[in-house]
């Protein structure tokens, strides 16, 4: 008899331990495990002309001047929108043609940490993967005599 008892328990409690994993594994994922991030766009009419670089440009001149080399004399901001969202939130902007641009941080990917960005503006979409704290352009729509270089900037915000 004791036996039987002891069996019955010990079938209870695995019956328990089976029903709180079931429990624990159908809760929903939390938006949690995604860490936060900092993005920034920064439209630019980039032309040749005189030299002019704006001030808001300067942190990024040499990425600028890797990415374009001598192709353009003349940086200036036309716009600008940053926040600090959580995955699946885009930053927007609105370019001089009234095109919306919007840059959509998805994540980090798990294998090398990097920054995972959708970018959007009208038909086009593309998926990016930056270092964070990294800066991509997206460039080649005409403007007034240049063209339009949109600056994507991603950074994971620390807790």
């Amino acid at each position: 008899m004791r036996n039987a008892g002891t069996r019955a328990i010990r079938a209870m409690m695995a019956g328990l331990v089976a029903a709180a994993f079931v429990a624990v594994a159908a809760l929903p994922a939390t938006s949690a495990a995604e860490p936060r991030a900092k993005v920034s766009v920064t439209v630019i009419h980039a032309k040749k002309g005189p030299p002019h670089l704006h001030d808001a440009l300067k942190p990024m001149w040499d990425t600028l001047r890797q990415s374009f080399g001598d192709k353009f004399s003349y940086f200036d901001v036309v716009d600008t929108a940053s926040r600090s969202v959580e995955a699946g939130n885009p930053v927007e902007v609105r370019l001089p043609n009234g095109q919306r641009f919007a840059a959509i941080y998805n994540g980090v990917t798990p294998e090398k940490g990097l920054l995972r960005i959708n970018v959007e503006m009208d038909d086009f979409r593309t998926k990016v993967r930056i270092h964070d704290g990294g800066v991509f352009f997206q460039a080649g729509r005409k403007h007034e005599g240049g063209i339009l270089v949109v600056a994507v900037r991603a950074a994971l915000l620390k807790d």
